[in-house]
Parts: C-alpha cells; sequence; structure tokens
C-alpha cells in the first residue's frame, strides 16, 4: 500500500470519528472558555492581519482552539473545542481534502468529540496539518492551520 493511500485512510479515519456517534455526552451548560482536563493542547492564535482579513463590522475570529492532545494516538477518542467571536457561524477542519463540520453549541462555541479507528503503520508517526476554518454567514472566513502528531 502506497503512502497516497495511506494518508487517505488517516484522512478517512477523521471523517470516520465524524460518522461514528459521538462519545456519550451529558446535557450540561455549555462549557467554560477556560482549559479543562479533556483538552491537553491549547492553541491562542495571535491576532494579525492574516488571521483577520476582512475590514468591517465582526470580522471572523478564531480566539482558542483546544484539543485533547497535539498528537492522536489511534485507536482513540479526539476532543475539538473552537472559541471563536460571535460574528462565527461555522467551523470546519480540514486535512487531505476531507473536511469535518464540528458543530455550534453556542454563540461562539464549536465541540466535536469522536472515535478515530486504527491507521495502517507505515501512516503514524508523522505529523500533519490539519487547517480549522471559522466562517460567517455572508461568507466571510479566517483560517488557523496546526500541525498534529498521528501515533
Amino acid at each position: 500500500m502506497g503512502l497516497g493511500i495511506g494518508l487517505a485512510m488517516f484522512a478517512g479515519a477523521l471523517v470516520l470519528a465524524q460518522a461514528t456517534a459521538p462519545v456519550s455526552q451529558a446535557t450540561t451548560p455549555a462549557p467554560s472558555p477556560s482549559a479543562s482536563p479533556a483538552f491537553h493542547f491549547i492553541y491562542k492564535p495571535m491576532p494579525t492581519a492574516e488571521t483577520t482579513p476582512f475590514p468591517g463590522p465582526n470580522p471572523p475570529q478564531i480566539a482558542e482552539i483546544d484539543l485533547s492532545d497535539s498528537t492522536l494516538v489511534t485507536p482513540g477518542i479526539v476532543r475539538v473545542r473552537v472559541l471563536t467571536n460571535d460574528a462565527v457561524a461555522t467551523v470546519v477542519a480540514e486535512t487531505f481534502g476531507n473536511t469535518i463540520a464540528i458543530p455550534k453549541k453556542a454563540l461562539g462555541l464549536f465541540t466535536f468529540e469522536g472515535y478515530v479507528g486504527e491507521v495502517p503503520a507505515f501512516v503514524k508517526n508523522r505529523t500533519y496539518d490539519v487547517t480549522f476554518t471559522a466562517s460567517t454567514s455572508d461568507g466571510r472566513n479566517t483560517t488557523v492551520t496546526l500541525p498534529l502528531m498521528l501515533k
């Protein structure tokens, strides 16, 4: 099996995490923006011209991306929380042409939790870029790309 097929399987595993029934979630109020034990990797982008390229009122902004870890161990659970400003309507994560929608839980809060299945050994122990895109309802967007390790 070639590397291209393995990368497609890795991306497919991330899509599988979206398709797999989420891990049970209690019906509790939305989590606070502070870190919790479920998130061991926290990324706060620095505001720059590149992360806020659209002039006008309420440009889309990603304030924080929280992940269960910067290393994704397969098989395993992946947790994602993206904090944005109120102008953001949707958030997606993309790698290798596969896109996963991160559901909106509250204004400025997007969360995802799922199971990622086993991937071939030759795809593991590598770093892959995952791009998070936050979009407004009128089509403006901003992106943050994070390098994540797959084990």
